[in-house]
């Protein structure tokens, strides 16, 4: 069983975060937070007790004056420390969070597909995520306070036991009261943080399907707002009925923790002071009087010591999320070799399964894609077309068999300068709320030779670059959910600039699954066609429902139920009047039968 790390350890992690993103805001959040407690015991404890002496024993008054300018002269100077504090955190938070959110995103790129297969992984996620940043900094500035309160505690027991010892026992007992059941109230807080993530998600789910745009067709055009709002309404419901049983510990504990204070550190102390006045047992009667003003802030700073000190355990253990979503299952690999220029690669009896699925996706499938070749992968929907193309990526490990590239296994050579070789427009592409020619070249321009390089791109995609929606140009953000003078692709344009990223990558091999779902049959044709002639001498991979693209490629792979089950050439599979020909032949008659007489002798022209 593994050891659950320390809330010191935790701790450090947390303050490491910030110190590596600025090291002079930790040094100064410690120092600023601390050195603030501390003084307000020389200023609210120590003065009190001397302005009493002072008078009760007639003490020059230019002494007290000029040790009240020196005071307050401090105490002004805190405050200007203070202030110059917050305007530095505010400029530097910011820091703090893009080098936490980059630490994050980092290990988010690395991630394989099938953890987000994972409900649990999205767990983890989500509360690594969870005010990340915030909580970094919160736990600076609350470290710095704690170790004020420590400090200043034991400055002002050392003044009180000066006065007299027993005082101590009233501050004792609600300090041992408080951290044993403020330990149980930041577990009990750390359990239901954990209990509704789930419940949490999907709440935030529903919010994200009526806040973005892509749901909103289908929520118009379907009653689904019922199923939706019940969702939303159940995982709020529970949230509130975990969070209510975890809540009513907890504010017990916290009842146990104040009542202390106020019972004993509060009232029984001033009954105690005023017993002693009264009985006339003690002879420095203003210190006791200053006492009563001193047990007050000490009996407070205490408080504080200890609610720091749960916070800090309970905080530093949610912080312990990140911390493990970091950390956690990361195996630093040996560097591996770049395979160079892709010129082949081979699948043999690759059988791949999802995780916790019982049945395979791909089962046995055998075949080689050599550079300048083009393949045609073609199958009814389900038949594992896409996953086969992910394997082929190496974005999923097989379960079984192996990937060859230039002859090596996939696993040995380096995955992710592998991956940058291949142009790919996957059946689920996404465009972005940026420029257009940021979305084709999938970078920041560099100089008008990038902007050429987007637009010619573009062209050969067959997007139209001298669209009135691009007030802008190539420089009009695709979007307007940030800008009301940006453009909004329809479903074939977003497929267009898909396209255009290869056209713009030159890569060594290109993919396309599915990527002209969205465009009528002879602009795909035109599509393809341009693919086919600007791809020349690499090698092509596409997936298309549309059987009458796959004549173009130099052979034609037939998938049904996650196997190979025919391939060869177009003529070779139309003479074996199997699968294939089958639904080609479907495919012809369903589209000649549905196109209007004018267009007709296209779609023949298409089709021959």
């Amino acid at each position: 069983m593994r050891k659950k790390p320390s809330t010191f350890k935790q701790l450090k992690y947390a303050l490491k975060q910030v110190w590596q993103a600025d090291k002079l805001l930790l040094v100064f959040t410690l120092f600023k937070n601390s050195i603030e407690q501390i003084f307000y015991v020389f200023f609210f404890v120590y003065l009190t007790k001397y302005i009493f002496n002072c008078i009760e024993r007639n003490i020059e008054y230019s002494k007290l004056f000029w040790f009240l300018i020196i005071a307050c002269s401090g105490h002004v100077c805190v405050h200007f420390i203070c202030g110059w504090y917050e305007t530095y955190r505010k400029i530097k938070m910011p820091e703090v969070y893009r080098h936490i959110f980059h630490r994050v995103m980092d290990i988010s790129d690395s991630l394989k597909l099938s953890d987000y297969e994972s409900p649990e992984f999205y767990d983890r996620y989500a509360r690594a995520l969870d005010r990340c940043a915030e909580q970094a900094i919160d736990l600076s500035i609350q470290t710095g306070v704690y170790i004020g309160n420590v400090g200043a505690t034991i400055m002002s027991l050392v003044i009180v036991v000066t006065v007299d010892p027993v005082l101590l026992v009233f501050m004792i007992i609600p300090m041992a009261v408080s951290l044993y059941f403020g330990k149980k109230n930041g577990k009990c807080n750390y359990d239901r943080e954990k209990a509704i993530t789930r419940d949490k998600r999907t709440a935030d789910y529903v919010k994200r399907v009526y806040y973005e745009k892509k749901y909103a067709a289908e929520i118009r055009l379907f009653d689904i707002n019922s199923i939706m709002l019940d969702k939303q309404e159940k995982s709020v419901e529970r949230m509130g009925e975990i969070s209510l049983k975890y809540r009513m510990k907890s504010a017990f504990y916290s009842f146990l923790m104040k009542g202390s204070y106020s019972v004993v550190a509060g009232i029984a102390a001033y009954f105690y002071v005023a017993f002693r006045i009264k009985n006339g047992d003690v002879s420095d009667i203003s210190s006791y009087v200053a006492m009563i003003t001193a047990m007050a802030f000490s009996t407070d700073q205490l408080k504080h010591a200890v609610e720091n000190r749960i916070y800090l355990n309970n905080e530093s253990r949610l912080f312990r999320n990140l911390q493990e979503f970091l950390e956690a299952d990361r195996v630093v690999e040996e560097k591996k070799p770049d395979a160079g220029e892709i010129r082949s690669i081979e699948l043999q009896h690759v059988s791949f399964t999802y995780p916790g699925a019982e049945k395979s996706t791909i089962h046995d499938v055998t075949f080689s894609w050599n550079k300048g070749e083009k393949l045609a992968i073609v199958g009814y929907n389900g038949a594992g077309k896409t996953t086969l193309i992910k394997l082929i990526m190496g974005l999923y490990p097989v379960t079984e068999g192996k990937v060859l590239v230039n002859g090596k296994d996939i696993n040995e050579i380096d995955g992710n300068a592998y991956r940058k070789r291949f142009g790919t427009v996957f059946q689920d592409l996404q465009v972005f709320a940026m420029p257009l020619v940021e979305n084709v070249l999938m970078r920041r321009p560099d100089g008008q030779e990038d902007y050429d390089k987007a637009e010619k791109a573009l062209v050969n995609a067959q997007f139209d670059v001298h669209h009135p929606g691009l007030v802008k140009g190539l420089d009009t953000i695709v979007s307007r959910e940030f800008d009301e003078t940006g453009f909004i692709p329809s479903g074939g344009q977003a497929q267009k600039i898909a396209i255009a990223r290869v056209f713009a990558q030159q890569p060594d091999m290109v993919i396309l699954d599915e990527p002209s779902s969205a465009l009528d049959p002879l602009a795909e044709y035109n599509m393809y066609n341009n693919m086919m002639r600007l791809s020349e001498g690499r090698g092509v991979v596409f997936i298309s429902h549309r059987l009458s693209s796959a004549r173009m490629a130099d052979k034609i792979f037939m998938m049904k139920d996650g196997q190979v089950v025919e391939h060869g050439t177009h003529e070779e599979l139309m003479e074996q009047k199997q699968n294939y020909y089958e639904m080609f032949m479907l495919q012809a008659e369903n589209y000649q039968d549905s196109l209007p007489e004018e267009m007709l002798k296209g779609a023949e022209a298409f089709y021959e």
